[in-house]
């Protein structure tokens, strides 16, 4: 079974970033058997340039569900599910960042759609959904929002399941995601890396700069 999703947020720093708009195909190989769609309230500022992409702003979120109201759902619905999305270390990311913040280990099983066409639709000049859809005569509404991303990413899945006779390669391309991937030590690290453009220092046991970049 396979839940295949995608997330808009509200851009910003690494680990940072909320969830503004969630939808969730349940897939079992043939046809969508559930699915959940739905606005987040992400009790963060949305980004201006995400805003203007998206076209989603502060204000149709005022009275959306704040993520630990719809987490159980999620929970739910991709229970025994590959996670799959264009791009799909990203969405796991983001959902495993917001129940890491209510205090829960959330851990599936992921396949990439980007990487799935790469290996059975090889030499494409370009692998964005966008245009992958355009080039496969998949149609795609509403392009940038978590619905209209999400059923064309169904409909790309769908068509790659069927090139993949065998499904000897999408067995390959599920990857195995835990919180054990990086150490708590290292994911605090990255959870304080600044999000501007600045120098860097390396430096050694006795703060003696080694490298400045």
């Amino acid at each position: 079974m396979y839940a295949i999703l995608d997330i808009e947020t509200t851009g910003g720093k690494f680990n940072e970033e909320g969830i503004t708009e969630i939808a969730i195909y349940k897939f079992d190989g043939h046809q969508i058997v559930d699915q959940f769609i739905s606005l987040v309230n992400p009790e963060r500022e949305i980004q201006p340039f995400v805003v203007n992409l998206t076209g989603i702003n502060s204000g149709m979120l005022k009275n959306a569900p704040k993520f630990f109201e719809v987490a159980k759902r999620i929970v739910e619905i991709t229970e025994d599910c590959v996670l799959v999305a264009h791009n799909a270390n990203f969405d796991n990311r983001i959902l495993t960042t917001e129940f890491r913040r209510l205090g829960f280990t959330y851990e599936r099983k992921t396949l990439c759609t980007v990487e799935l066409s790469k290996k059975l639709i090889p030499d494409l000049e370009s692998y964005k959904l966008g245009r992958l859809c355009r080039s496969l005569g998949i149609p795609i509404s509403s392009r940038h929002r978590a619905d209209g991303d999400a059923i064309a990413t169904v409909q790309l899945f769908k068509l790659l399941l069927n090139k993949d006779a065998d499904k000897e390669i999408v067995k390959q391309a599920i990857k195995i995601e835990t919180s054990k991937t990086l150490a708590p030590k290292l994911l605090t690290i990255l959870d304080e890396l600044p999000s501007k453009t600045g120098l860097f220092y390396i430096h050694d046991s006795t703060r003696e700069i080694l490298y400045i970049g």
